[in-house]
């Protein structure tokens, strides 16, 4: 028996806010700009009471680059996406099943194979199917419902478990 599952998704600012938030500090340059933030920091409170204040303020502003300022980009971006893109003002429709995922939004169709995933990630809110390293559909776990075990099921069932990112996964 085929095995379906059907997800009314609309996305919402804090939604698109940890999708980016994840994509930016998992990435390699991600992880160097967080180290630079804290190895100025460090550098600030050596320096504190011993440099001039040009020098102080400079390593405090590199410091909250990638810790305060990134973010708070982040967040206006996500906004941004979600407020003025017409795509994310219309729910998508999506219908998982063995043979692939159709999404439909309007009178748009999309078929999906499941060997075109490139992986999928589960985070604390949401499930992110990739199709390539940057692009990918967003599912929040909120909108889910009692459907949730049933996706990840599928998903598990589809997709090749080392690009999987499941919670409770080997």
């Amino acid at each position: 028996m085929d095995k379906r599952v059907n997800l009314k998704i609309e996305l919402k600012v804090s939604e698109m806010y940890e999708f980016l938030l994840r994509h930016a500090y998992t990435s390699v340059a991600g992880l160097v700009g967080v180290g630079i933030s804290l190895v100025a920091f460090v550098f600030f409170l050596i320096s504190l009471n011993k440099s001039d204040a040009y020098q102080n303020i400079l390593l405090l502003l590199i410091a909250s680059l990638f810790t305060i300022v990134n973010p708070i980009q982040l967040r206006f971006k996500a906004k941004q996406q979600v407020c003025l893109n017409p795509m994310f003002k219309i729910p998508l429709d999506y219908e998982f099943s063995d043979n692939g995922i159709v999404v439909k939004q309007n009178d748009q169709q999309a078929e999906l194979s499941w060997n075109d995933t490139f992986k999928v990630v589960e985070t604390n809110k949401l499930v992110i199917i990739y199709f390539s390293k940057v692009t990918g559909y967003i599912l929040p776990k909120s909108q889910m419902g009692e459907q949730k075990s049933d996706l990840m099921d599928l998903i598990r069932s589809h997709v090749d478990e080392k690009k999987c990112k499941l919670k409770g996964s080997k």
